[in-house]
C-alpha cells in the first residue's frame, strides 16, 4: 500500500467558493537571486478570470508583442467557443426549469484547464519556444520546462484553509497542478467526515483535472484508496469531527521540498 502523510488542524475555515477559487489560493514563490535578463510577464483577463504566464526566451519587443498577440488570439477563440456553449446551455436547461448555477461553475473550469493546455501547446509550437513557461489560470497551473532556478517554487497551501506550521512548497517541472473545492452548500452542517478539497498533479492540466474530479466525488475514505490504486499525486483536505486532516500520497512526496 502506498503510504500517506496526515495531518490535523481543528476548526472549519471556510468563507465560501468565491475566496477559494482566488487565483492567488498558489502564490508562486520566485528566488531573488534568479536571472531576469530572459524573463517575460503576460497577464491579463479571460474566461472570467485573471490569467499570469511567465516565460524564460530570448525575445526582443517586438517577439514579444507578437507573443502577446498569439496568446490573445488564442484565448479570443476559447472565449467565443465559452459563449456559444453557455448560451446553449442556457437555453436547454430553462425549458426544464431547472438552475444551472452548478453546471456553469463546471463548464467554466473544464474551459479554464482547456485553455492552459492549449497555451502551453501553442506556446511549444511558437517559434522561437521558450525554454521554461509557467501558465496560471483560474488558479489551474502547468509548468514546461525547467525555470532557471530548478524548477517553478509554489506554495501548496489552500486559501480558505488554515495553513499549518512550517507551510509546505513543491516544485513543478513538466506538469500540471490543479485544485477542487467543495461546493459551500454541499458542505455537510453535521460533523461528518467530508472531503473539502483535492489537489493533484498531473502532466496535463485535463489528467489532473479528471483525477481531481474522481477524487473529489468520492467518500473520504474512498478517496484514499482511490488516489492510491491510480497512484495519483494527491492532495487530500478533509474535514472531521475532530477538525480537518490533510493528507497526501507518497506519489506526492517526489515533488515536495523537504
Amino acid at each position: 500500500m502506498i503510504p500517506f502523510a496526515l495531518g490535523r488542524h481543528t476548526g472549519l475555515a471556510l468563507s465560501g467558493p468565491a475566496r477559494l477559487l482566488l487565483p492567488v489560493l498558489m502564490v508562486l514563490v520566485l528566488s531573488a537571486c534568479r536571472d531576469q535578463s530572459d524573463e517575460h510577464l503576460i497577464q491579463g483577463t479571460t474566461l472570467g478570470t485573471g490569467y499570469h504566464i511567465t516565460l524564460y526566451a530570448d525575445l526582443d519587443q517586438t517577439q514579444v508583442a507578437a507573443l502577446e498577440a498569439g496568446i490573445q488570439g488564442e484565448l479570443a477563440t476559447l472565449e467565443r467557443q465559452r459563449s456559444v456553449f453557455t448560451h446553449a446551455l442556457a437555453t436547454a436547461f430553462r425549458r426544464f426549469w431547472i438552475a444551472t448555477p452548478g453546471l456553469q461553475h463546471e463548464v467554466d473550469r473544464q474551459t479554464h484547464v482547456l485553455a492552459v493546455d492549449r497555451l502551453v501547446q501553442w506556446l511549444e509550437e511558437h517559434r522561437p519556444a521558450p525554454a521554461a513557461v509557467l501558465v496560471e489560470l483560474g488558479g489551474v497551473l502547468r509548468a514546461q520546462g525547467e525555470s532557471p532556478d530548478g524548477g517553478w517554487r509554489l506554495s501548496l497551501e489552500l486559501a480558505g484553509l488554515p495553513g499549518p506550521d512550517g507551510a509546505r512548497h513543491l516544485r513543478l517541472r513538466n506538469a500540471a497542478l490543479v485544485h477542487r473545492f467543495a461546493r459551500q452548500e454541499r458542505v455537510p452542517l453535521l460533523t461528518l467526515t467530508t472531503p473539502l478539497a483535492v489537489s493533484v498533479i498531473a502532466p496535463s492540466a485535463s489528467e489532473a483535472m479528471h483525477q481531481a474530479s474522481r477524487l473529489m466525488q468520492a467518500d473520504p475514505e474512498h478517496a484514499l484508496a482511490l488516489a492510491e490504486s491510480m497512484d495519483s499525486a494527491a492532495r487530500v483536505v478533509v474535514k472531521t469531527p475532530q477538525g480537518i486532516e490533510i493528507q497526501h500520497t507518497a506519489a506526492l512526496e517526489p515533488w515536495l521540498e523537504p
